[in-house]
């Protein structure tokens, strides 16, 4: 089987959370690897098998990730902040 492999960098402004991360990670820069598998069919295609998120800091670590959390998590980053509303 082949497997094709691709990264791409993305970043976040923001402290962020994925699903499946115990706690928030700090902003910054990092490596998403996706690998995918080519359908049998009569045009190009692939099927994306996963997704992962490399982390570092005091340690690196692989956060298995769906295309879609990421997404919503970087269009939350690029959101503005929502100012407090005042109590008075």
């Amino acid at each position: 089987m082949n497997i094709k492999t691709s990264v791409k960098r993305v970043a976040f402004r923001n402290a962020f959370l994925l699903p499946g991360m115990d706690k928030a990670h700090g902003p910054g820069e990092f490596d998403v690897q996706i690998d995918e598998e080519p359908l049998d069919v009569m045009w190009e295609g692939y099927h994306r098998m996963l997704t992962i998120m490399l982390t570092s800091g005091a340690f690196t670590d692989a956060i298995a990730v769906t295309e879609a959390a990421l997404d919503e998590a970087l269009a939350n980053d690029s959101r503005p902040a929502r100012p407090v509303a005042s109590s008075t």
